[in-house]
């Protein structure tokens, strides 16, 4: 039997997969849906949501503690489990890359 997704199914799916890491074929196989469902889901909701601010639009940040080692970096630990570390004068550039992808 073939499962039906609401559109707030599908958008849950959107955001899971986004947060994921995992290539869209891989989420999908691990979700069972079909790759060509997603793909239908994610046109829809895109042309749908362009006039709307996106989600992911806002990185949350919070001083943990200073580096002993490196006293001058600042250190970015992204919600995805990545971290990034830069120099204070270098922290505008960096979240201005972050925020294209």
């Amino acid at each position: 039997m073939i499962k039906r997704h609401t559109r707030a199914e599908q958008q849950q799916h959107i955001d899971a997969w986004k947060l994921s890491g995992l290539t869209k074929q891989d989420y999908c196989e691990q979700q069972g849906i079909t790759l060509s469902n997603f793909y239908y889901w994610m046109k829809n909701h895109n042309n749908n949501t362009d006039t709307a601010p996106a989600a992911s639009a806002f990185i949350p940040a919070r001083r943990i503690s200073v580096d002993v080692n490196r006293p001058e970096a600042v250190t970015l630990n992204l919600p995805n489990g990545c971290s990034v570390s830069c120099l204070p004068a270098q922290l505008r550039s960096v979240m201005q890359a972050l925020s294209l992808c």
